[in-house]
């Protein structure tokens, strides 16, 4: 059964990430790229209560969620700290993405509870935070940039690379009142008491909405693919990757350096991984093409919203109409 989630990807984010990001994925050794979905903390003034983008806190829920753990709102070291690049405000972030999770659940269950399924229990979102803030990615988005990071990990993620677990109703009849459809409902019905169209997944998803950015999401994926072709993020991939070879590693380019080694598949990164890590971070600030790629990228943003304000502008608004209802159903 599929269960419902926010919609971020269209087909061209999708086909875009196969081709130009597979080895960011493999870089992160499996780990699921918000771009997907690929690209993080909080700031000082967000209250106790609440944490960055509306989502209640830990303390507030009683919430067994590590928020210390969710990615930074901007890279806090490396190549890349403080870089947030103009579409960042138009993406929809984690906690945000957390938020709308947290109120789905909140809906499906207390709809569950009317026809006596008061054990159901979906897995509490946030316990599997992705690399990233949100679909930028900054931290990695041109490969990876931390050196003190490199040296330790090599390719793979602080942390490990934990994902979600696979989750689904209860076969029988929870199932048939979630979805709207089994024998157990057939009549429209359950046990004398009328379910919803679609039961109770489809009176939430009409209830809530859903968190919906393609727009955003096509500026921020174009300009990374735009950015590549720029004389002078080419020019500093060259010396990258002449840094590198004398270094004694042969590679075009950063996105393919960690395809030079066999250890992304494993738990712990080998020697080989991580002095090649070191090696690549090294190149990127000798190059300067960290600096030079996000300069690049950040014109083509900053012409490409331009291009699309007005609409850019309405998708922000109305993704921010559901997470006000999320917030609501959150108790805020």
């Amino acid at each position: 059964m599929a269960v419902d989630e926010p919609e971020i990807c269209t087909e061209e984010q999708q086909r875009f990430t196969q081709e130009v990001l597979i080895h960011m994925r493999r870089a992160v050794a499996g780990a699921v790229l918000i771009a997907a979905v690929m690209v993080s903390g909080c700031s000082s003034g967000e209250s106790e209560e609440t944490s960055a983008g509306g989502a209640p806190s830990a303390a507030a829920t009683g919430s067994k969620v590590d928020e210390q753990a969710w990615p930074a709102r901007t890279p806090v070291s490396g190549l890349t700290k403080g870089m947030v690049l103009p579409i960042e405000g138009y993406l929809i972030s984690y906690p945000e993405t957390v938020a709308w999770q947290r109120a789905q659940q909140n809906l499906w269950k207390s709809c569950m509870r009317r026809y006596g399924f008061n054990s159901f229990s979906p897995p509490e979102p946030g316990m599997f935070p992705p690399p990233g803030y949100d679909d930028a990615n900054m931290a990695r988005r041109y490969g990876i940039s931390d050196a003190k990071e490199a040296a330790r990990y090599g390719y793979h993620l602080p942390g490990g690379a934990g994902e979600p677990p696979v989750w689904e109703p209860a076969e029988g009849a929870e199932s048939a009142v979630f979805s709207g459809s089994g024998v157990q409902v057939a009549s429209g019905s359950y046990k004398g008491e009328k379910i919803p169209e679609n039961g109770c997944q489809g009176e939430v998803r009409e209830s809530l909405g859903k968190i919906s950015y393609p727009l955003a999401s096509k500026v921020e994926f174009a300009s990374l693919e735009e950015s590549r072709k720029v004389a002078e993020v080419r020019s500093a991939v060259t010396k990258w990757s002449a840094c590198m070879k004398s270094h004694g590693y042969r590679v075009a380019h950063p996105y393919k350096a960690p395809d030079l080694v066999s250890s992304l598949g494993s738990d712990h990164p080998s020697e080989a991984e991580t002095a090649l890590a070191v090696a690549d971070v090294g190149c990127k600030k000798s190059s300067r093409l960290v600096g030079v790629w996000f300069d690049a990228e950040k014109k083509i943003q900053n012409r490409r919203i331009e291009e699309n304000q007005l609409a850019l502008d309405e998708e922000r608004k109305k993704n921010d109409e559901v997470l006000k209802v999320a917030a609501r159903a959150n108790g805020g």
